[in-house]
């Protein structure tokens, strides 16, 4: 079977998120201030794969988490 591939990469930065009842007492608080959060980017990364006989095509998405850049 003859195939031709299609790569596409998307960029999509992540963050955080969630939103927490506050129930948490004032030392909870100050000891989460004193953490940080590292950034990381997630790339998805589809493939498609096309017959070149009858035109039927196959995608493959893949995530994956890489450092962010400063």
């Amino acid at each position: 079977m003859d195939t031709a591939t299609n790569v596409l990469i998307e960029n999509d930065s992540a963050s955080p998120s969630g939103i927490t009842e506050n129930t948490k007492s004032n030392h909870e608080f100050s000891l989460e201030s004193e953490q940080t959060w590292d950034a990381v980017e997630t790339y998805i990364e589809c493939i498609s794969t096309c017959s070149l006989d009858d035109g039927e095509c196959l995608t493959t998405c893949v995530e994956q988490l890489r450092e962010a850049d400063e």
